[in-house]
């Protein structure tokens, strides 16, 4: 009877101590979630020419941005999910949208670096990749982005509940404003079918899901399996690249879920910029 007694006690106790862990971690995340970033930003690199707006249009829809924000960019609910309820904002200037009250700087802090106007970080918004856009395509998709037409579409607001309170706690993988206070070099290439340029368009476009590195990773969205390492590519030789964006087929016969990895809006780019990113895989 004593031993039950001591083993309940020591699993009382361990209970007790994981609370108390639990409700620590619980705060810790929700204080993070809170934080706000204090940032200037210039506005004046936004064009609004009909060029400037076909540039943006194709940088939206081969981005990815659709994905989150919905095929009109009226918003969505992408993940109602334990740890959070996740919406993609209403990106046009209709009711529940933020397009009317936006200005150029806070279209381009937000893409670039996940800070709202108010200094919230963005959760889930991917903007340690978006941050490497050169100011060409960021300032046309900024254009374009103010060009949408309205969609009426009031949604909820991001919602981090307690269980991804306590994994943002425990650990950084969940930060707010991942890249608020970035400072790295962007790259600069001439468009162009070279490696050089294939690593831009690699680095703004392919990079999120399949990491730094291009050696796999784990994608954003959370129901999501890993990414493959991209450096397999070299094998299937050019030809077999290019038609695997025509159906998601690769050469081995398995066929891609679009749904993961978007290979039908990768049309969007075109056999130059496809190209491109071969030649800059082959380096790897």
């Amino acid at each position: 009877m004593k031993v039950l007694k001591l083993i309940l006690g020591v699993l009382l106790s361990a209970l007790v101590l994981a609370g108390i862990f639990a409700f620590a971690m619980i705060g810790k995340g929700g204080s993070a979630f809170e934080q706000t970033y204090s940032m200037e930003y210039d506005d004046a690199m936004v064009p609004s020419d009909s060029r400037s707006l076909q540039l943006g249009k194709f940088i939206a829809e081969s981005h990815g941005c659709q994905g989150c924000h919905g095929k009109d960019f009226e918003g969505l609910i992408f993940a109602d999910a334990p740890p959070f309820l996740a919406v993609g904002t209403n990106l046009t200037s209709g009711a529940g949208g933020i397009g009317s009250t936006y200005s150029d700087a806070d279209w381009l802090r937000s893409i670039r670096h996940g800070v709202a106007p108010d200094g919230r970080g963005l959760m889930i918004m991917p903007s340690e990749v978006y941050y490497y856009l050169n100011d060409q395509e960021a300032g046309a998709l900024v254009a374009y982005l103010k060009s949408l037409d309205p969609v009426d579409n009031e949604l909820p607001s991001f919602e981090l509940r307690p269980l991804g309170k306590l994994i943002m706690g425990v650990s950084d993988d969940m930060s707010t404003a991942p890249n608020h206070m970035r400072d790295a070099t962007r790259i600069e290439a001439e468009r162009g079918v070279t490696a050089e340029w294939g690593e831009y368009r690699s680095t703004v476009m392919c990079q999120v899901c399949h990491g730094g590195d291009m050696q796999g990773g784990q994608p954003p969205d959370p129901e999501s399996m890993m990414a493959p390492d991209m450096r397999v590519v070299k094998s299937w030789g050019l030809d077999a690249f290019l038609e695997f964006f025509e159906d998601g087929t690769n050469p081995s016969g398995v066929v891609s879920s679009a749904q993961f990895m978007p290979w039908d809006k990768f049309s969007y780019l075109g056999e130059d910029e496809l190209t491109a990113i071969y030649m800059y895989l082959e380096t790897l």
